[in-house]
């Protein structure tokens, strides 16, 4: 009996389950699908929440909503503006990368996705974004202000100059100007370009007359590309914005020295030994500049008596000795001079004593030359020998053996020595010259072409080796070739009558008559007696020409 009956609840139960199913089912069936939401709707709602300050709500809600309406820019901004709001960059760049696949005009975007990436320390990125909003609008001043910087952080100096030369253009204030020009200056010597720093820093100090740091820094810069008289002008200017002091003298000295300005220097010397006193260490350095100033100016004499004294005082001091030999040499006291420079080889270290020997080697070979200009050719030509003991690779005194040997007509000896200045030193275009004319007059033309030409090659502003090198092409008949190389004189000596009146050869030597009587006639304007080119004129055209 229990048993049938919990059978048949059991059974009453599952019946009811069953219609339950079913009227759900039913009901299912009846109910409609919801509704899509408008675009409004969305973003109503959005807007609504992002008024509330829900941002992560919002950003699930839009994150959602996005998959459905991808390209609706009205929803990808405020999903923007909510990152923003909420410090999350990096999810803000990659729906304003979004927004401009869309719109890739939209300038608004751009100026917000570059600031951000700038924001982010991604430099590259924010300065081709930067360079984008720049190529539409070139006034907008604040991408060619954050392209400037830019630029100059990633080092590329010659276009961050010219984004801080168009706010230049935009700037009035004197004092922003100048701080821009600070910034163009340091760009130019971060890429090379000292002079047009030092000539920015001067533009600086126009605007800023009272900034000493701006003409110190001038200073330096003139100094590095020895500018003497720049230097010279900025330290006078010191000295009358900050007041004269030591250091200031000192340099103000130099500088005169540099510049050759003797009596100026003399004076400067004078004040600085004046003002320091015996008792200073720089005593005897002014002294013996003092000197040295006296022999350029003539007066070696004088300089020989206050080097006397002074080494009389300061035996061991030996750059008074090396002045005192130059005072000698001055006078051509030519064996006083080595004496003095033999005396300081005793007191030098070994290192040392090899360029001492190679001075002595100098002095003896200007002996020489005045032997020789003398006429006193034997012991001209020994005092060479004598150089030669004292430094034997000496390539000058080989060169002025030539050219000695030369004067006397002595070609083939002048040969060996030019040859052997040459394999001493074989970069000196003036041996090859030299070589080449001792060819020239013993008639070997082809060997004097080729030093004449080992002459302009090495220096291709030697006008007389190149003078040289035409006129034997010339001899050699290759025409053509000398035209193009007295042409290429008269580009820098273009008054140069010699030169005009062989091009005029030349040109009548390969049939161009009117090239050569064109030339001629520019000879004889330039040079109204030069008889050679009336005579090749007059025979020319058949006329006779009258002088001018």
């Amino acid at each position: 009996m229990n048993v049938n009956l919990l059978l048949i609840c059991a059974l009453i139960i599952f019946a009811f389950i069953i219609l339950r199913i079913y009227f759900l089912f039913l009901l299912n069936n009846d109910e409609k699908e919801p509704e899509e939401l408008t675009i409004d709707d969305v973003l109503s709602r959005a807007q609504q929440l992002y008024n509330n300050g829900l941002h992560l709500e919002l950003q699930r809600f839009l994150k959602n909503e996005l998959t459905k309406k991808f390209n609706s820019l009205e929803l990808r901004k405020l999903l923007i503006r909510s990152y923003i709001d909420t410090g999350n960059t990096k999810f803000a760049a990659m729906h304003l990368e979004a927004v401009l696949k869309l719109n890739p005009n939209d300038m608004e975007t751009k100026e917000e996705l570059a600031r951000i990436y700038l924001e982010d320390g991604n430099k590259r990125k924010a300065l081709n974004v930067y360079e984008d909003i720049y190529k539409n609008n070139p006034t907008d001043i604040v991408a060619i202000k954050n392209l400037a910087q830019l630029y100059r952080d990633i080092s590329y100096p010659e276009k961050a100059v010219k984004m801080y030369k168009l706010l230049l253009e935009a700037e009035d204030d004197n004092e922003e100007i100048a701080k821009i020009k600070h910034v163009i200056a340091q760009l130019y010597l971060l890429d090379g370009f000292t002079d047009d720093a030092l000539k920015t820093y001067e533009e600086i100090a126009e605007l800023t007359p009272e900034d000493t740091d701006v003409v110190n820094i001038m200073a330096e810069l003139a100094y590095k590309k020895n500018d003497w008289l720049k230097c010279l002008e900025c330290y006078e200017k010191l000295g009358k914005t900050k007041g004269e002091n030591i250091e200031l003298l000192e340099k103000i000295a130099l500088m005169h020295f540099n510049l050759k300005n003797w009596e100026e220097a003399l004076i400067s010397y004078r004040k600085l030994i004046d003002l320091e006193g015996s008792q200073s260490t720089n005593y005897l350095h002014y002294q013996n500049r003092y000197c040295e100033i006296l022999i350029h100016k003539g007066q070696a004499e004088e300089a020989i008596e206050i080097l006397t004294n002074l080494i009389s005082d300061f035996p061991n001091e030996d750059s008074l000795a090396y002045t005192l030999a130059q005072a000698y040499v001055s006078l051509s006291e030519y064996e006083k001079a080595v004496q003095m420079y033999e005396n300081l080889i005793n007191n030098l270290p070994a290192e040392q004593t090899e360029i001492l020997r190679n001075y002595i080697s100098r002095i003896i070979s200007a002996w020489a030359m005045d032997l020789f200009a003398q006429g006193e050719y034997n012991k001209a030509f020994d005092k060479f020998m004598e150089g030669l003991k004292y430094d034997e690779v000496n390539s000058e005194i080989y060169y002025k053996l030539g050219r000695c040997n030369c004067d006397i007509k002595s070609y083939q000896d002048a040969i060996g020595h030019f040859k052997r200045a040459i394999s001493i030193s074989p970069q000196e275009s003036k041996y090859y010259f030299g070589l080449g004319y001792a060819y020239d007059e013993i008639g070997d033309i082809k060997n004097s072409k080729t030093a004449f030409y080992d002459a302009i090659n090495i220096n291709p502003l030697d006008i007389k080796s190149r003078k040289a090198y035409a006129i034997a092409l010339t001899k050699e008949l290759e025409y053509a070739n000398a035209i193009e190389q007295f042409l290429e004189i008269l580009k820098s000596t273009p008054e140069d009558a010699d030169t005009i009146y062989n091009l005029a050869l030349a040109y009548e030597l390969t049939g161009d008559k009117e090239s050569a009587t064109e030339y001629y006639k520019k000879a004889l304007s330039v040079q109204p007696d030069h008889q050679e080119a009336r005579h090749n004129l007059e025979l020319l055209n058949g006329e006779m020409i009258q002088p001018v």
